[in-house]
């Protein structure tokens, strides 16, 4: 990062959230959809999807999760999603330079993650939010229905919002869309919200504007 953005940057503080992993694109077009319904992008957040390999982008996300009001750092799958059973696991090679950048969030940021993935699942630390199909995830999919679309049941701290999307989605778009609800519970949006902002939502209609 220049000097001059890295001071605007410390101005103002925006909420950061940095997604990687396999899936991030998806993933972060997901999250936009949910958290452009109330809060400006670039403005209130900004959002990033990386393979952490670029050394340079690697050290601006450092620097941008230090510094960041609100850092999230979402970590999806490194594993190839089965259809025949909930929980995988993948390279452990791939969570190297997460590892970094977990270890680099502050008291006041937070790590959502993919628990299928035994793999990521061992990323976990106190902070951390969880997400998937398993029951012991934190934001937990089930009921999973297609029926013209996708919908599905939410289940998070006892309470239970259906989804639906428009859309025939595969597993990898209820991933992104279970990490989108646990990036918009951290910002402060209910279960309802969530699933209003994500009503007939269609991957095609948002990823080019992300």
């Amino acid at each position: 990062m220049k000097l001059l953005e890295k001071i605007i940057f410390l101005l103002r503080r925006p909420k950061v959230i940095i997604v990687t992993n396999n899936g991030k694109e998806l993933t972060r077009a997901t999250i936009c959809q949910v958290l452009e319904k109330y809060f400006k992008k670039d403005k209130d957040f900004l959002i990033f999807d990386s393979d952490l390999i670029d050394p340079l982008d690697f050290d601006k996300f450092k620097f941008l999760i230090k510094h960041s009001s609100l850092p999230v750092l979402v970590a999806t799958h490194t594993g190839e999603i089965p259809q025949d059973k909930i929980l995988f696991a993948g390279n452990t090679e791939k969570t190297i330079k997460i590892r970094e950048l977990v270890i680099s969030l502050p008291f006041r940021g937070f790590l959502v993650l993919n628990t299928d993935d035994e793999t990521v699942k061992d990323l976990k630390i106190n902070n951390s939010l969880t997400f998937g199909l398993s029951e012991k995830a934190d934001i937990q999919a089930s009921d999973i229905k297609v029926n013209g679309g996708t919908n599905f049941k939410i289940i998070y701290k006892g309470n239970i919002v259906p989804i639906w999307l428009g859309k025939i989605a595969d597993k990898e778009q209820i991933y992104a869309t279970l990490a989108a609800v646990s990036v918009g519970a951290i910002f402060g949006l209910n279960l309802v919200e969530t699933s209003q902002a994500l009503k007939n939502f269609r991957t095609s209609d948002i990823i080019s504007n992300t």
